[in-house]
């Protein structure tokens, strides 16, 4: 087997974009305990890459794991963690997976449920695959899929992969510590289970795609709730697919994108002459529905009136076309979706109690993009190809790969859709993106601001702690207009105190800010 091959795809699928990892795979040599072991993989990336950490393999962990035919989950000292998991065929263990990361590592689920995935796949091939990694008296440094390259022949030509390395490097220097070096490769992207048409790596979207499995085969009601452009429809469709309603029809409809005068006539159908204009009989999309399931996007934009009329349908599960005075039965599944606030919107009069709680059987909050930016890369990855790139040739500079991963994507999932596009179009033959063919409100974006919305995200206490002062800090310094002494004050802390810590948190914008 070409070993890699092996290792670009299941690398590819690597969570790239946390502080930091290393990973090692080794064999054992021969039937007997004392074999000796081969280093199959040695690799890293992010500021493992920068430490050569690969080059360091934990042999020792390595070799008690297999020994003990246990997975554990070694604490290194307050900053770092190593996991190590034995390989095993036919009941005896043939090898080891070691995995290092820093002990904080945001992304930490993602790398276990890689890890997870891997070890099926890497069993059935160890025997075949060849060593790639450092060897005796060279040290790897490269985040990259490629081993370390033999010394070319003084006259031969650079390989592909190594002018790309070169070339990257000459135009990253200079960017500032931990913002250059090697290319990534653009991820894998792999669809989330139990969410078809669904990427992402993100153990919020593994446990979303987990719970849908029962909930589409419990065949009740469901209330999606997220913002704009976090892909509700998908969650919809997926409900569908999973249910025993799979063979019949899925219909939606968005509710903002229709006028009120429209709406009845849309959903229930109407009989030919019922109004003026109805020169033919139509089909409401409820009918069409019947069977499967209907998808009412945006419900909270949906008229009062109209509302009424709904809950009656799923109350009766009957619909009566306009001008018409029989009623017909509907077998239909309800799934709705909105950004809004429904408790807000009922206070307000424009949502009505008992609709609410028909279609909240079920709820389902399906998380923003910007909490979950290891989802990030594979999404970017897979809308490039969906444009038509070759993302299998593609190579992604850290400083851009930490540029897209850090910006709030307001727009969420459809925002990042249109970045690729973007990026197809103006540079269709550009196979090393770069910072600079990010738009303009991504290579600007802030890396030290927090939104209040990331507060609500579930995190270490130490991270909440952090992100929380950030957040005081400059909402005190813009209501004190820049004044830093008033906003001490507000904060309970001195002058200095204050600078301390935004010096600490590298919030160094705010101090060009000083009026006073």
């Amino acid at each position: 087997m070409e070993h890699r091959t092996f290792w670009d795809e299941e690398l590819r699928a690597f969570p790239t974009g946390g502080r930091g990892a290393a990973v090692w795979v080794v064999r054992r040599e021969g039937h007997d305990q004392t074999a000796p072991l081969r280093l199959l993989l040695a690799w890293d990336c992010g500021t493992a890459g920068r430490e050569s950490m690969a080059a360091r393999p934990p042999l020792g962990s390595l070799l008690r794991a297999m020994a003990d035919d246990r997975e554990e989950l070694i604490r290194r000292g307050r900053d770092t963690a190593l996991w190590v998991e034995p390989l095993r065929r036919r009941g005896a263990v043939v090898g080891c997976l070691g995995i290092w990361f820093d002990a904080e590592e945001p992304w930490r689920e993602g790398i276990f449920l890689w890890g997870q995935r891997l070890v099926p796949r890497l069993v059935p091939v160890l025997g075949l695959l060849e060593s790639q990694g450092p060897v005796p008296g060279e040290t790897l440094s490269q985040p990259t899929l490629f081993p370390v390259a033999a010394v070319a022949p003084r006259g031969s030509k650079p390989s592909a992969a190594s002018a790309l390395v070169d070339a990257s490097a000459r135009d990253d220097r200079g960017a500032g510590p931990g913002r250059h070096g090697p290319p990534l490769p653009l991820p894998r992207p792999m669809t989330v289970p139990g969410i078809p048409g669904c990427v992402g790596t993100s153990a919020e979207m593994v446990r979303l795609g987990l719970r849908l499995a029962n909930i589409a085969r419990s065949g009740v009601n469901v209330l999606l709730h997220g913002e704009s452009g976090t892909g509700k429809e998908i969650i919809a469709r997926a409900l569908h697919l999973s249910s025993e309603r799979k063979s019949g029809p899925f219909v939606a409809q968005n509710c903002a994108a229709l006028p009120e005068t429209l709406f009845e006539s849309e959903l229930f159908g109407h009989r030919a002459g019922a109004f003026t204009g109805a020169a033919t009989e139509k089909k409401g999309l409820l009918s069409s529905a019947s069977g499967g399931t209907f998808f009412l996007d945006e419900i909270g934009d949906m008229p009062l009136a109209l509302q009424i009329k709904l809950l009656r349908v799923m109350q009766e599960r009957q619909v009566r076309r306009i001008g018409e005075l029989k009623s017909m039965p509907v077998d239909l599944r309800f799934v709705a979706a909105t950004h809004k606030d429904l408790s807000a919107e009922i206070r307000d009069g424009r949502f009505r109690l008992d609709l609410y709680y028909r279609l909240k059987v079920v709820s389902i909050e399906i998380p923003p993009l910007r909490h979950r930016p290891e989802d990030v890369a594979p999404l970017f990855s897979y809308f490039l190809k969906k444009s038509g790139r070759n993302t299998e040739k593609m190579r992604i500079t850290e400083e851009a790969m930490a540029m897209l991963q850090r910006w709030q994507w307001p727009g969420n999932v459809r925002e990042l859709e249109n970045e690729a596009q973007r990026l197809a179009a103006l540079y269709p033959d550009e196979l090393l993106i770069r910072a600079t063919h990010l738009s303009h409100e991504i290579r600007g974006a802030d890396p030290h601001t927090v939104e209040a919305a990331d507060l609500g995200t579930l995190r270490s206490l130490d991270l909440a702690g952090e992100l929380l002062e950030r957040y005081l800090i400059r909402k005190a310094i813009a209501a004190c207009d820049g004044r830093k002494a008033a906003a001490a004050r507000r904060l309970g802390l001195s002058r200095q105190g204050l600078y301390k810590k935004i010096a600490r948190y590298g919030m160094l914008d705010l101090i060009a800010q000083e009026t006073g």
